[in-house]
């Protein structure tokens, strides 16, 4: 399958990476990146070669890592070979070098040396849409100053390049003799038409009103309850919201589904086809979703499955979590680790805290995916950042634990009082065993008995217990 975009860099900066791909794939662009889309039983280096020839665009996530790498240089060499636009994508306030410098040193840039890394993920996917939209892949020169003149854009092919430099400059004599004969021929026609007046009545064009677009959007996604995350025998049962945006109706509030099985929000709402009738509250994507969990909750799981499924190609991104939790119980479907991986995704990448979540499980434990201890902590770490009290509570782990990354517990507690505060209970038995033992933060019985007390009042049985042995 072809691909519109090939993303390049350097392992350690697989966060950043991960998530220009997925604002990209967010906004319809096909994405190429390493390791998730080399196929089992192909060479890297070929895989690699196929991806970028099948591409339109290269963008290198550029950092002191990339710029000392060994690969990068033989991917934008091949890049470049192609035909291929190359985007520098800077995250760091670093020069190429002379190996970079030969491709990228006098392309655009795009910095993103500021925070929040979204605002230039935005400006990045604008860039791309651009260039994919145009018949022929430009790359822009980069001006030396802020006060230079606009450079001249360079074509990314050798030939074109070729083509330029060898056209013959003509002499100014002869554009001087072509201005005298244009000034000849427009004095004759001037005199011409001078001596013959015209019986043509001239008829004024008819007025053209423009029709105004529709004003109409689609509606906007709504806040609920994010999955859990098992940590320990237990899963995390705490409530966290995405902002919402104010519906143009008012809707009656609904019951949310138990943690651990369905998502937090919704997916964009995809276009219409051109002409097909406006869908009516019956058939929305969420009112699917809502009979999809009616039908859960009874019991009644093939038929739950195929509401969910309906739901997810209609735009609710709780479908896609909760089917992709089905296939990996094996609910009312064949048992299906890697179509739960896929489900799973399609709710990350639109935002759900609890994709997040579940990717992250099944990447942290090998399930449907190759074991990766790096993308469990990325996916993690995108739920956390989507409000999700599951993903900060599973990063907090790993840190804590030193898996994926470099072991630090006082990172681990303040993910654990992420979620704590909003609204996890495991993430308060977490750190109240933390403070108990006086790891990453000082020792405090006191602050450990409220923390326990905290998650027990909010039901969660091991908050319970750990309290009652705390007072013993």
């Amino acid at each position: 399958m072809a691909h519109d975009v090939f993303v390049s860099y350097a392992s350690e900066d697989k966060i950043v990476a991960d998530a220009v791909c997925g604002m990209l794939e967010s906004h319809g662009v096909r994405c190429w990146i390493a390791p998730r889309d080399v196929l089992p039983g192909v060479a890297y280096g070929e895989a690699i070669i196929d991806a970028i020839r099948g591409c339109r665009v290269m963008i290198l996530v550029f950092s002191s890592k990339s710029n000392s790498s060994a690969h990068i240089p033989k991917e934008i060499e091949r890049a470049v070979s192609a035909g291929v636009s190359v985007i520098p994508f800077r995250i760091e306030d670093v020069r190429p070098g002379k190996s970079l410098d030969y491709f990228i040193g006098s392309v655009h840039w795009l910095d993103a040396l500021t925070r929040p890394l979204e605002q230039h993920l935005e400006r990045l996917v604008q860039n791309v849409q651009t260039l994919l939209s145009r018949d022929a892949p430009v790359i822009e020169r980069k001006n030396s100053s802020a006060n230079a003149a606009p450079a001249p854009s360079v074509a990314s092919s050798p030939a074109t390049a070729s083509s330029v430099a060898s056209s013959p400059a003509r002499p100014s004599w002869l554009y001087a003799a072509l201005g005298i004969m244009a000034v000849l021929v427009v004095v004759f026609a001037v005199l011409l038409f001078a001596r013959k007046p015209s019986k043509t009545a001239q008829v004024a064009p008819a007025p053209v009103h423009s029709i105004p677009p529709s004003a109409s959007n689609p509606p906007t996604a709504i806040a609920s309850q994010p999955s859990g995350i098992s940590s320990a025998g237990s899963s995390d049962a705490g409530v966290a919201s995405e902002p919402a945006a104010p519906a143009a109706t008012p809707r009656a509030p609904r019951k949310e589904p138990k943690p651990g099985v369905h998502d937090a929000a919704r997916v964009p709402a995809q276009p219409e086809t051109p002409g097909a009738p406006p869908a009516t509250p019956s058939t929305s994507a969420e009112r699917l979703f809502d009979q999809g969990l009616s039908s859960y909750k009874g019991k009644q799981f093939s038929r739950a499955a195929e509401l969910y499924l309906r739901a997810c190609d209609g735009g609710e991104r709780k479908g896609c979590n909760s089917l992709g939790s089905m296939y990996e119980n094996g609910e009312g479907v064949a048992q299906d680790l890697n179509r739960a991986a896929d489900l799973f995704k399609r709710a990350c990448d639109a935002g759900g805290s609890g994709g997040c979540t579940n990717l992250g499980l099944m990447y942290h434990h090998g399930e449907g995916v190759v074991k990766d201890l790096n993308r469990a902590a990325d996916f993690f770490g995108r739920a956390c950042d989507a409000g999700g009290p599951p993903g900060c509570t599973g990063l907090g782990l790993m840190y804590q634990n030193g898996e994926g990354v470099a072991q630090d517990l006082n990172r681990a507690a303040d993910l654990f009082m992420r979620a704590c505060d909003a609204g996890g209970s495991q993430g308060c038995v977490n750190l109240g065993s933390m403070y108990l033992r006086g790891q990453g933060v000082p020792k405090d019985l006191d602050r450990a008995a409220d923390l326990f007390k905290k998650a027990c009042d909010a039901g969660l049985d091991r908050g319970c217990e750990n309290l009652a042995r705390l007072k013993k």
